[in-house]
């Protein structure tokens, strides 16, 4: 079968990808059928709950540490219904609840005793309110979280505890300056004011999409080690997204680009070798498109695009964010119509550095597994592209007129357009790999061009006024692009 495709994006400096192994380790785990979440290591499990699947339940198996997440609406006020909270879960209160600020929300928490399944457990108890209820205007829209640990256990993990706490986020909102931007799924009339991407202070990233039905909303679309990626699971989240192959191409993952004499010596990749892994990426193997040319073999496409990228001004992790994006937002979508709140593909265009992309998306009917024998896998085909402006098309029509008849056409299409997977951004970050040309490819020129990144006059200098021949020509093992 065909694998799958991509598509949007906010370009990151270098130094906010290329973040400290620590960092990358951290991730956000969300509640599937809420707007909350909270942030801790790799390796929590999920907890099923037969009969309560409205709550959402994960431990730290380290250390048996327990979130709860989960919402309801009332006319009780937050402090009130922590009260009745703690009765019902027969909790003894080690002091009056206390008002404490979670996610920029006045809350209400608890810091109690308690038993759980016979155990004693010491527990932190918050009650957060988020307006008011969109069914029942006259309720309060409450989030609740409890985190819990074996009394025992509790000297040792009460600072932790706190932490986890402090990290919940309810994501239906983004205030600046007192000025609150509501998140999709809510719409509006008209686009937010923001630019978009938006990069906020703390290095969330938003973009304005345009709906099918004509209308705009605000969508969080940062690229993050999410919650696994794992059709096989049937998990469907953002993954490692800030993963590089580090043992491998250890100048990739400090600069962003590689070394091309490394690169001339690498045998293997994940500890497969490039014979190998060329060969399962040819045409008809692996894949019916192929990840390569019949012709280019998995190396070359690297070395090659590496020299793209490295004339371009460019690194390979700034070429993923836009693709990154997309993903998310095709992710954010799929949530929104599992949930039932919207029909499937609802987000039709996005504002992108002052241009407005479209995307069209659609699902496989199974899921291509990585010809790097890593977690990537791909499902989806997507297609992205824009409207060249007319400063574009004067400047291809002045300095490329005199191609073949249709061959100006075929640029233009080709620095306008996408059609790719979700496994290309994934492949991107982590080997500096863009496919070659075969169906899927993602020419770091067309990402460059399509996204705005950098203007058709500086990308044709880079390129030596070689638009049609850096796009067209494979990477071949014997091909002298320098």
């Amino acid at each position: 079968m065909s694998h799958p495709i991509t598509i949007l994006a906010t370009v990151l400096i270098l130094p906010a990808l290329l973040m400290s192994a620590a960092a990358q380790d951290l991730r956000p785990y969300k509640h599937p059928n809420l707007d909350m979440q909270f942030t801790a290591g790799e390796g929590w499990r999920h907890t099923p709950r037969p009969g309560d699947e409205g709550t959402h339940e994960r431990v730290d198996p380290e250390n048996g540490i327990h979130v709860l997440m989960w919402a309801t609406s009332t006319e009780q006020s937050a402090e009130r219904y922590l009260w009745k909270m703690s009765h019902m879960m027969d909790l003894a209160p080690g002091a009056e609840p206390q008002s404490r600020t979670i996610d920029e929300r006045e809350a209400w928490f608890l810091d109690a005793a308690g038993t759980i399944e016979g155990t004693s457990v010491q527990t932190l108890l918050a009650v957060i309110p988020s307006g008011k209820s969109p069914r029942h205007p006259f309720e309060n829209n409450l989030h609740i979280v409890q985190v819990w640990c074996r009394a025992e256990d509790h000297p040792q993990l009460a600072g932790q505890m706190e932490e986890l706490l402090d990290s919940v986020r309810i994501t239906d909102r983004l205030i600046l300056q007192d000025c609150v931007h509501r998140l999709y799924p809510e719409t509006t009339e008209r686009p937010s004011d923001l630019p978009s991407p938006f990069v906020t202070a703390d290095g969330e990233k938003y973009v304005t999409v345009r709906t099918r039905d004509g209308r705009y909303a605000l969508v969080p679309v940062t690229v993050e080690n999410g919650a696994p990626n794992n059709y096989d699971r049937g998990e469907w989240d953002k993954g490692r997204q800030l993963t590089v192959d580090a043992d491998d191409f250890p100048t990739l993952a400090r600069t962003g680009l590689h070394s091309g004499a490394k690169l001339d010596r690498t045998a293997t990749i994940t500890g497969r070798s490039v014979t190998e892994i060329t060969s399962e990426a040819k045409p008809g193997q692996a894949s019916r498109s192929g990840f390569v040319a019949m012709d280019e073999d998995v190396l070359s496409v690297i070395r090659g695009d590496n020299r793209l990228v490295t004339r371009l001004g460019l690194t390979h992790p700034q070429l993923a964010q836009p693709l990154f994006e997309i993903f998310n937002l095709i992710l954010r979508d799929l949530e929104l119509y599992r949930r039932n709140v919207f029909p499937p593909y609802n987000i039709a265009t996005v504002l992108y550095n002052g241009y407005e992309i479209n995307i069209e998306a659609s699902g496989g009917k199974g899921w291509q597994e990585s010809i790097f024998a890593d977690e990537v896998q791909g499902y989806w085909s997507i297609q992205i592209w824009r409207e060249p402006t007319y400063g574009e098309k004067r400047y291809l029509s002045d300095h490329y007129g005199h191609l073949e008849e249709g061959r100006l056409a075929e640029l233009t299409e080709m620095l306008t357009s996408i059609h790719t997977g979700e496994m290309v951004p994934f492949y991107i970050m982590r080997y500096g790999f863009y496919e070659g040309h075969t169906d899927y490819r993602a020419d770091p020129i067309a990402i460059t061009n399509l996204f705005g990144l950098s203007s058709i006059e500086k990308i044709d200098e880079a390129l030596r006024e070689d638009l049609y021949g850096m796009l067209t020509r494979h990477h071949t093992p014997d091909s002298l692009e320098d």
